[in-house]
């Protein structure tokens, strides 16, 4: 038989040995990964989550329409924010001190009728010295309304600019008015507007759709430092004869590189069955919070069942596994020192906590290691850039044995 079938086949056999004693500890890993996942879900959600506040509206203008006051108070953006109560200003600025409020408007009177007429009336804001984090987000929608404002009256300035210049068929009263209909109608149903097209900072459906991915990943990366076995350091007499028998590093490198990519894959194929399993049972299950995982674990599963963007990332994965290992040139602990790499890749890459959370320096930082390609590609997809680093990886491997044997 060809020498470098035989020594395929007793790397193949080594390999099957070493997944099956070290499935195991990769179910540990797994499960500490999916605990780790969910853990840090709840603080993410428990720190982004905060309870309305209570801001007291002080009204002297008579004239203040009461269906403003329940149509802010029917909008889910408001509610989730803040809770109105209609109040005189001594009561108001009582409660702002007392804690009762966490905020207060104070309306000076005919504010309704200036607003109406075009009388750009200020009103007053009062907020405590300490503002918590329900506070900043009341200001926050609350600038998002004035902005609102601001474009409308924007807009309406300006016709009545261009009006006075070249003249308008219509008065000036009517096409203020048709110009705040359309603003208001546009406003009060924008969600229409993003009824289409979903954008997240997390280039899939939501966090959890997010973490799956990346837990994946996770667990692909962790399992690659189980391959030193396939680099361990040989004598100089075995190498001799592997020389001399045509089994150069070339050779025996490829085949430990088909090898890391087949059990990575069937890695990925043993993931993506327990997601299956996972989306079959949650879909089925009658508590409503838990069945509302089920889009995002659907949204994971569309980007790790496509093969163009999985196994090119994998493919890059193995280049740079096979570089790792021949530049450590056998060192029994090459194995921990790539799971440390992995480790810190994957904090500054985004794959713990999301970029879009991480300081400007360590998320522009991040992008340069190719963890970021990885997780992006498993997302988004990039065959040509993961194909090709890939390859040089695998070749700056083979420079590295080279070199260390010349």
């Amino acid at each position: 038989m060809n020498y470098f079938l035989q020594y395929t086949r007793i790397e193949f056999k080594r390999a099957a040995m070493a997944f099956v004693s070290g499935l195991a500890s990769l179910i540990i890993i797994s499960t500490i990964v999916i605990g780790s996942a969910v853990a840090l879900f709840a603080l993410l959600q428990s720190l982004s989550v905060s309870n309305p506040i209570s801001v007291a509206i002080a009204s002297d203008d008579d004239s203040l329409p009461d269906f403003a006051l329940r149509l802010a108070r029917s909008m889910d953006s408001v509610k989730a924010v803040c809770e109105f109560e209609l109040t005189d200003s001594e009561s108001a600025r009582k409660g702002l001190t007392e804690g009762k409020y966490g905020a207060a408007i104070l309306l000076p009177g005919d504010f309704y009728n200036d607003v109406n007429t075009g009388i750009n009336t200020p009103a007053t804001m009062l907020v405590p010295k300490n503002m918590t984090g329900g506070i900043r987000n009341f200001g926050e929608l609350l600038e998002t309304g004035v902005s609102f404002i601001d474009t409308v009256e924007g807009g309406i300035y300006a016709v009545t600019d261009a009006g006075l210049i070249y003249g308008m068929k219509v008065s000036r009263q009517d096409m203020e008015n048709y110009l705040t209909d359309i603003a208001f109608d546009t406003i009060l149903k924008r969600t229409g507007i993003f009824s289409e097209e979903f954008d997240s900072t997390f280039d899939t459906a939501g966090l959890i759709s997010y973490y799956v991915v990346c837990a994946f990943l996770l667990i692909i990366l962790f399992s690659c430092t189980g391959f030193g076995y396939l680099y361990s350091k040989r004598s100089q007499s075995v190498e001799y004869n592997f020389k001399r028998i045509g089994l150069g590093h070339f050779k025996t490198g490829v085949v430990k590189f088909i090898i890391i990519f087949l059990q990575l894959s069937l890695l990925s194929a043993l993931y993506i069955l327990l997601l299956k399993l996972m989306l079959n049972i949650v879909s089925v299950t009658e508590n409503d919070m838990i069945r509302g995982f089920a889009p995002q674990l659907e949204s994971a599963l569309i980007s790790l069942n496509n093969i163009f963007y999985i196994l090119p990332v994998l493919f890059s994965i193995c280049g740079f596994v096979h570089f790792i290992f021949c530049l450590s040139h056998g060192r029994e602990d090459a194995g921990l020192l790539l799971l440390i790499l992995f480790v810190i890749m994957l904090i500054v890459g985004g794959c713990i906590v999301p970029s879009i959370f991480l300081p400007e320096q360590v998320r522009s930082f991040g992008t340069h290691f190719p963890v970021s390609m990885w997780r992006n590609g498993l997302f988004n997809g990039d065959v040509f850039k993961e194909m090709i680093s890939g390859v040089v990886y695998y070749i700056l491997g083979e420079v590295c044995v080279w070199a260390y044997t010349h």
